[in-house]
């Protein structure tokens, strides 16, 4: 079902009908989800041993008078066709398709995390830093998925995923559309009223610039806590869409920096030619702006506490406080009393560990191979690779060490890893020429 306005529709209306508890080979476990086109459900592939995300829809019939297909069916077939072409990191996974009886199926990847529905319209807002980044992730899918000739068309804050180990997922292509000439134009105007670029709603040609509108609004919202565009009529909200100017970010949030503001202005210039030209270009805009944000909202009070100290450590020798600050603020306080092992030899742990104050040791079983002080690190091989330690990490005095997972840096954007790997690199390779010089300073 879809909101009719003249020639134009909307997805403001949710399905709802009858699914039996087994569809294909998926038994359905519960609803998580429903829109326009379909109901999604947390299922369960015997055959696989896996959760996934299916979406049901009915199968519609040709029209015998009109020769169209009902909705349903063409975000169906458009899903799944789309599916064959957008393999990407931060767009969901589709596994299967198929049909079984009176019930189209889409089985995808299963994402355990909330999507930015939950942070819309001033509910539960995130911080600022981490909107930037999370659109900034969403970029690069739409980026390869223009790229594969597809626009989404239905970008919105429930339907980008915030997965619980932190990544990005985009999701549902059901009304995606190929960027060829001759299927773009003419088409009616699908989507959500608010989140639609102003040549959506009047139905011309779409392009990737579309989308950029769209994620624009989205972003808007994030940082704000309201939607961009507001009325009681979808006509009105239309109206709105055409010819009002967007507010200026900075006029309802001024703590935001100008270069911010800057951004979200060009993707919501109604001429589509102001905006950014592909999804690549506003995300190097957003990462540029969020390497000049400092993070202070994303630290703990502990870590706060710890921050005159952190970027003076040798660990982070050479890179900028903001840099500093975004890799503590993935990270955790961890404390362990003299005389206690942290680490035993072949074992697997997957954490980094950044001495903040005290000492501890490291043995192979023969001996004492290296004493480590505030700004060593160990774990390296666990946290790169996923190696068993090959070493043993006793406490020899009460330590205090910042302690963070392998997962919860991979999730974060590819600049922020090159970094934080780098400055592993740098640990390993200075405690190597100066363990000698460690070892004499505490004999002494």
């Amino acid at each position: 079902m879809k909101e009719k306005m003249g020639k134009q529709q909307t997805s403001a209306v949710k399905l709802d009908f009858a699914v039996p508890t087994k569809v294909g080979k998926y038994q359905l476990l519960d609803r998580i989800g429903s829109g326009t086109c379909g109901i999604v459900y947390r299922a369960y592939d015997a055959i696989l041993s896996r959760d996934v995300a299916l979406k049901v829809s009915q199968v519609g019939t040709l029209d015998q008078q009109t020769g169209r297909v009902p909705g349903a069916q063409k975000a169906f077939i458009t899903e799944t066709l789309s599916a064959g072409r957008l393999a990407h990191p931060n767009i969901v996974t589709v596994y299967d398709a198929g049909v079984d009886g009176p019930l189209n199926y889409i089985a995808m990847e299963y994402v355990e995390g909330v999507s930015l529905k939950k942070h819309g319209r001033g509910q539960t807002q995130l911080p600022a830093y981490r909107v930037v980044n999370i659109i900034a992730s969403v970029c690069d899918a739409i980026d390869f998925s223009h790229k594969m000739g597809i626009v989404h068309r239905d970008i919105k804050p429930a339907n980008i995923m915030v997965a619980s180990d932190a990544s990005v997922k985009l999701l549902d292509f059901g009304i995606a559309v190929s960027t060829s000439a001759e299927d773009v134009s003419g088409r009616q105007a699908l989507g959500t009223p608010n989140y639609m670029s102003p040549e959506q709603v009047v139905g011309k040609d779409l392009g990737p610039r579309s989308d950029i509108y769209s994620l624009g609004a989205v972003m808007f919202e994030m940082l704000t806590g309201q939607q961009l565009f507001k009325a009681e009529e979808v006509k009105e909200l239309f109206r709105a869409v055409i010819k009002d100017m967007a507010p200026p970010l900075r006029s309802i949030r001024p703590d935001l920096p100008k270069e911010l503001e800057l951004v979200v202005a060009r993707c919501l210039s109604k001429n589509p030619r102001q905006r950014y030209a592909s999804g690549a270009e506003m995300a190097a805009a957003l990462r540029d702006v969020a390497d000049k944000m400092a993070p202070p909202d994303l630290l703990t009070p502990e870590l706060e506490s710890w921050m005159s100290l952190i970027p003076q450590l040798k660990f982070f020798s050479g890179f900028s406080a903001r840099k500093v600050a975004r890799f503590t603020s993935v990270c955790n306080i961890v404390r362990y009393p003299a005389g206690s092992t942290v680490l035993s030899r072949d074992t697997i742990d997957n954490h980094l560990y950044v001495i903040l104050e005290g000492v501890a040791s490291t043995g192979d079983g023969s001996g004492l191979s290296a004493v480590l002080g505030p700004g060593d690190c160990f774990g390296e091989s666990g946290f790169v690779r996923g190696d068993k330690s090959v070493l043993d990490i006793e406490v020899m005095t009460d330590i205090v060490a910042l302690k963070v997972h392998s997962k919860t840096v991979q999730a974060l954007p590819d600049a922020d890893q090159l970094g934080h790997y780098q400055m592993v690199s740098n640990s390993i390779a200075k405690r190597t020429s100066n363990s000698d010089e460690l070892l004499l300073d505490l004999a002494l």
